[in-house]
């Protein structure tokens, strides 16, 4: 009886293995990159890794049969993929060893596009884009289509479909290179033997429109304020939306001026303004007076950008503006600084902007392009190959973060002879 105080009836018989399948805390580990319910963990029953997925409305556990921690981790994604591909392809009935519709391979699709966002291998725009175009077009005109049976045949009559629907070469491309990721992924599953013969579009390609000298000037003269106070409004009003916004009639902000004139001098891009900070600048004087200015990668590019000599001076009378409100800090973003969701920070920029053009009439380029603040960085490399003297295309190209090709292509494109007729008649 005395025995009964201290322990439970059936101690004697269960007490032994109580707790050996329970994860041992220290042991749980999630994977990177993939859902936070897909785990590995070690516990006192066995030697091995295990995984365990919360699926529906229960855990999926399994033994990954391996002590070492990387394959693990390996054969926990594989696990993971397998019972996602699992759901996609009994949610819609689809037998996967007889039949490969369109649908199951567009949901394998999203999986994978999905997982290399994850992993920064795309971006989440791009995924959305991707998605747009299974969902928009692909999904709706092969619905119900088993991939084996498409021909060559087919895909003339989907890119004829995709013309009714009055869709630019560019998009129609678009729709080609996602369709093919789907044939791909057939290829690797061993469903088909070869991808059929993909019709080929002529794509056409307008360079981004710059401006001219007296367009750019004709636009600085628009910026100029009457208000020249030295205070920066930041008094929040019942007129701001998200991420601190105004309304479409409210006033240029005081620095707008300064965005343009340094976005032309340091060939940035629009993905730059919208990111660079005060630590990402400084000053060198020397025998040279420029910015050296050392941005986060963007568009694959991660080189150091060294400004024209006139970006100095904006930057430090951009300094000193909003130092008066504390606002220059090494953390502190060079425009809009007060607009933390920086997303929003660049609509409001192209907003403005897009409003100068119109209210000048020079929002269309000579071509027809529209033109954006993306149209300020063509300039800067345009007047680069104009008015530099002897300036080669891979310096250029080097410093501005991009391709000799893409000068030639999009920048160099826009130059007529005439326009360096001075460097034509130039004697050695």
């Amino acid at each position: 009886m005395a025995q009964s105080i201290h322990h439970a009836a059936n101690d004697f018989v269960f007490s032994k293995n109580r707790g050996r399948t329970i994860p041992i805390p220290e042991t749980i580990f999630s994977i990177p990159k993939y859902p936070n319910k897909l785990k590995i963990y070690k516990t006192k029953a066995s030697q091995y890794w295990q995984v365990r997925f919360y699926l529906g409305d229960k855990y999926i556990v399994r033994s990954l049969k391996t002590v070492n921690k990387d394959e693990a981790i390996n054969a926990a994604k594989s696990f993971y993929d397998a019972n996602i591909l699992k759901i996609s392809s009994n949610s819609e009935n689809i037998s996967i060893e007889n039949e490969h519709k369109f649908e199951l391979i567009i949901k394998m699709l999203k999986i994978q596009e999905t997982k290399r966002a994850l992993a920064n291998e795309i971006s989440e725009i791009s995924v959305l884009v991707i998605n747009s175009i299974l969902n928009k077009h692909i999904g709706v005109y092969f619905k119900n289509t088993l991939i084996e049976s498409v021909t060559e045949a087919h895909l003339i009559e989907y890119l004829e479909y995709l013309k009714l629907k009055k869709l630019k070469p560019v998009s129609i491309a678009q729709n080609l290179t996602t369709l093919k990721k789907l044939f791909l992924i057939a290829i690797k599953q061993h469903w088909i033997n070869k991808i059929p013969e993909f019709p080929k579009i002529k794509k056409t390609t307008i360079p981004r429109g710059g401006f001219s000298i007296k367009e750019y000037w004709k636009i600085l003269r628009s910026t100029r304020l009457k208000n020249k106070s030295n205070c920066y409004h930041s008094k929040t009003t019942h007129r701001d939306t998200k991420g601190g916004i105004f309304s479409k009639e409210a006033p240029l902000p005081y620095e707008f001026r300064w965005l343009i004139r340094f976005m032309v001098n340091t060939f940035v891009r629009p993905v730059d303004i919208k990111i660079i900070q005060h630590k990402h600048i400084q000053i060198i004087r020397g025998e040279y007076c420029y910015l050296r200015i050392s941005l986060p990668e963007t568009k694959l590019h991660n080189g150091q950008i060294i400004s024209l000599p006139a970006a100095v001076h904006i930057y430090e009378k951009l300094t000193e503006y909003f130092d008066a409100s504390g606002l220059s800090k090494p953390d502190d973003y060079l425009f809009l600084p007060t607009i933390k969701n920086r997303s929003a920070a660049i609509s409001l920029m192209d907003m403005h902007f897009k409003r100068i053009l119109e209210k000048l009439d020079i929002r269309h380029g000579t071509r027809g392009q529209i033109r954006t603040l993306y149209s300020l960085r063509h300039s800067s490399i345009t007047y680069r190959l104009l008015y530099g003297k002897g300036i080669d295309l891979l310096t250029l190209a080097k410093n501005a973060r991009t391709s000799v090709e893409m000068i030639e292509k999009h920048y160099a494109s826009e130059l007529s002879a005439e326009m360096n007729i001075a460097m034509l008649h130039s004697r050695r």
